[in-house]
């Protein structure tokens, strides 16, 4: 059984070439492939979990920062080695920014300059236990993604130390 799930047929078909680098490295060739995936379906269904949970231990252990983005909900999560920090921020109300579309920093900046929007922050510190992956993997299955925009991060973390609630 997969540790965290099996790829997709989509997923597969973009990793194909790292597949076949694993069927390799595990001494199958193309014959072998074709000839498992007709007479023994267990076996095959095995070689694509294992070869799942290596994709997905690859992509995880390298994991900074993840993303979920709802219609009136930005959260960022800044993952360390034993922690996860959670910085948030949510509208209150009704809204023209829907953080589900992109957005620039300065977009973002101006709503709250010239709108008198209401906002509210979402902060949080939670201890990593000894499946870090795990958690990780768990966050995205709930719709965070994969984030590199350190950018957006401190943006936020701007925003919040700036933010009064009594200038809205």
């Amino acid at each position: 059984m997969a540790k965290y799930r099996l790829l997709t047929q989509e997923e597969l078909s973009q990793l194909q070439g790292v597949f076949i680098n694993f069927l390799a490295a595990n001494s199958i060739t193309a014959n072998d492939w074709e000839k498992i995936k007709t007479k023994n379906k267990d076996k095959m269904n095995s070689l694509i979990e294992q070869f799942s949970d290596v994709v997905f231990e690859k992509t995880l252990a390298n994991v900074h920062l993840l993303e979920k983005r709802l219609p009136g909900k930005l959260l960022m999560y800044e993952l360390f080695e034993d922690k996860m920090v959670l910085l948030g921020l949510e509208v209150i109300g009704d809204s023209p920014l829907d953080f589900t579309n992109e957005f620039s920093i300065s977009e973002l900046s101006d709503l709250f300059i010239n709108e008198n929007l209401e906002i509210s922050f979402i902060i949080g510190t939670k201890p990593l236990f000894e499946d870090k992956k795990k958690e990780i993997f768990d966050l995205m299955e709930s719709g965070a993604m994969i984030s590199r925009n350190e950018e957006l991060f401190s943006a936020l973390k701007k925003l919040k130390e700036s933010y009064s609630p009594s200038e809205n």
